[in-house]
């Protein structure tokens, strides 16, 4: 028996369940999206809105936010300290720094501020300065050669040869030009009754005593002594430079100082304006005008870009093209040189052009410039190196793009967003319209959840010109939300962002008093335009029927609009959402096209689970099969 031939539905239908991320260039496909906000890959592969921030509290005039321990906020000249502990209260300082963008670092308890060169401690919620200055105004100081105990002494007698009959105890001077006896070729000497012998008294440190010298340093610092009339009176040649605190006390401090000069076994009262100088056994007086003002200061350069490494401080300087590292564990020192691994350490480099940023990652201290990577390493200042690499450095005002995220850097290039995993830095913005990464007059970078957000501005004060890019670092996706970000503060557990006016918290779950539902985004504003829809369509086949399965996690509105061909946008859906975690089909019929753009945009919170296309034979749907009979 022969049956008729039956004819039957041509239609098939294909699902997209895998949705790509933000693509700005000429391949986007229709699992991307060309243009888009507050969308995010956490619920990967749907396509999920972001989660709603917390508005926190009101916060202007940020010039610099930093997490250790707490928050700490530079708001104008003040200081806020917010710590961790629930039940620990805020710290406020007023009037602690200058009112200018700030460069914060942590090591140990304390934040370290620049340029002013202070530091805020954590624990004891007080500001301290880095450097120190005293200067002797409106009082003498007085300097005379010590021994390593710091204690001075005044000689009963000199000449070439000891006495024949001493007394336990003598000090005698035993010169080699009776013409020079103060000279410092000159040896001191006591003699001890129970030995029945003379011996030397090497005065090789220099005591220096004036009211309140000694409060502002320590032992062990390396201060910088200015206007001494040492070298005016022959006393010491070399008096003036660096020198090494080995001893304090509240009114004086004792230096290493080698012996030098004509007249150097003597004592030495220098005043504003005039000085004078007493030989050991104070009988001769030598006085003389003094030029300058005594001057102790512990020095600390003048730093752009700083991070902490192995419990140092390193920091660069474009003007001197050096680069520094603070003396081990003590950031107050970076001048100490005492040939021990705990050294201060500083090196020229070669590379040409002002540094753009500092970070530290896999265990190097890292230097950027736009066109080169300069990697520190090494225990100890003796066995320090410096390596340089010709590469992709970061672009200029995108020092504050540098984070670092499941061991790799990132960071905004002159190309682009680079990753630098110890190795050579690898571009992770090829899906981004590189024009709109350059020239960039503001990038302000934050880690959270494998998640890399990334600032950008590229007009002052336009918010027009501003983006918040954010990279799903495991998937190697790209987002765009709302700007909230012109300071970004990352804690390894929360995100804080400053829209200019408030501080919000990126995910409100994450903080301490998270049943709290005050100042959370009720909905989310979004939106998203697909890349171009039936390009791989054939000839014969069209699309007749587009659905879009959605999941609402709260009361939610939805507007599909489509632009055929290139064309204005029609509104061809909505979807009005009312119940919470509630699934919804939003289905329409297009006309015929050749490729379409889908657009959708509303407020709320949903879930682009699938994207389900309906395709049809161009005759109409209808086939009849070709079989022989």
């Amino acid at each position: 028996m022969v049956l008729a031939n039956r004819t039957k539905l041509s239609n098939s239908r294909t699902q997209i369940r895998a949705f790509g991320g933000l693509n700005e260039t000429y391949a986007c496909s229709e699992a991307e999206y060309s243009a888009g906000v507050n969308f995010s890959s956490r619920d990967f592969p749907a396509l999920s809105t972001r989660k709603p921030r917390r508005r926190l509290r009101t916060l202007t005039d940020l010039n610099g936010m930093y997490h250790l321990n707490g928050l700490l906020t530079v708001c104008g000249t003040d200081l806020i300290y917010t710590p961790d502990a629930a039940d620990a209260e805020p710290v406020t300082c007023p009037d602690a720094v200058t009112n200018d963008e700030k460069t914060l670092v942590g090591i140990g308890t304390k934040i370290l501020i620049f340029p002013d060169k202070l530091a805020f401690d954590t624990a004891a919620g007080t500001v301290t300065a880095l450097g120190a200055l005293w200067k002797a105004s409106g009082q003498s100081v007085e300097f005379a050669p010590c021994d390593a105990a710091g204690k001075t002494y005044t000689a009963d007698s000199y000449g070439l040869d000891e006495p024949e009959s001493p007394a336990d105890g003598q000090i005698f001077l035993k010169v080699e030009d009776p013409e020079h006896p103060w000279r410092a070729d000159g040896t001191l000497e006591v003699y001890s009754a129970a030995s029945g012998s003379w011996s030397a008294i090497p005065l090789d440190f220099c005591r220096i005593t004036a009211a309140g010298a000694g409060t502002l340093f320590a032992q062990w610092d390396t201060i910088t002594l200015r206007g001494t009339a040492a070298e005016q009176a022959g006393q010491w040649k070399e008096l003036d430079g660096d020198r090494i605190v080995y001893e304090t006390t509240e009114n004086g401090l004792r230096v290493q100082a080698d012996p030098g000069g004509d007249y150097f076994y003597g004592t030495l009262v220098q005043g504003a304006d005039a000085a004078l100088w007493t030989s050991l056994d104070g009988k001769v007086t030598r006085s003389f005008a003094a030029e300058e003002l005594v001057q102790l200061e512990r020095r600390v350069p003048d730093l752009e870009f700083v991070t902490e490494c192995d419990n140092r401080i390193w920091g660069c300087s474009s003007r001197e093209n050096v680069i520094y590292a603070c003396r081990l564990g003590d950031p107050t020192n970076w001048f100490s040189y005492r040939g021990i691994a705990a050294d201060s350490y500083a090196v020229t480099v070669g590379s040409d052009g002002a540094f753009t940023g500092a970070a530290t990652c896999m265990g190097y201290a890292l230097f950027f410039k736009e066109n080169t990577l300069h990697k520190l390493y090494g225990s100890k200042p003796s066995d320090f190196q410096l390596t340089s690499l010709r590469c992709r450095g970061v672009a200029k005002n995108a020092s504050r793009s540098l984070c670092v995220l499941n061991e790799t850097l990132y960071y905004l290039s002159p190309d682009g967003v680079m990753a630098w995993d110890g190795s050579i830095p690898t571009k992770v913005s090829v899906a981004l319209d590189a024009s709109r990464l350059a020239n960039v007059q503001n990038a302000v970078g934050g880690a959270l959840d494998g998640r890399y957000y990334l600032h950008i501005s590229r007009a002052a004060e336009t918010a027009q010109e501003a983006r918040l890019l954010v990279y799903d670092t495991e998937r190697g996706l790209w987002q765009e939300e709302n700007v909230c970000s012109y300071g970004m503060a990352s804690t390894g557990g929360q995100l804080y962002l400053w829209d200019g006016q408030a501080l919000w918290a990126a995910d409100p779950s994450r903080e301490a008093d998270w049943q709290n539902t005050e100042g959370v985004e009720e909905q989310v504003s979004f939106a998203l335009v697909t890349g171009d829809i039936g390009v791989d369509g054939t000839e014969q086949r069209y699309l007749s029927r587009l659905t879009l399965r959605l999941d609402a996690g709260c009361a939610s509105t939805v507007e599909a609009a489509v632009s055929y061909d290139g064309g204005p946008w029609e509104t061809v859906a909505s979807l009005r959402a009312e119940e919470k975690r509630r699934s919804y089909d939003l289905a329409f019929v297009p006309r015929r096209h050749s490729t379409l753009r889908l657009r959708l945009q509303g407020r709320g919170q949903i879930t682009l689970r699938s994207l389900i296309r309906t395709l049809a034979a161009a005759r109409g749907g209808i086939v009849r099969d070709e079989q022989e009979e």
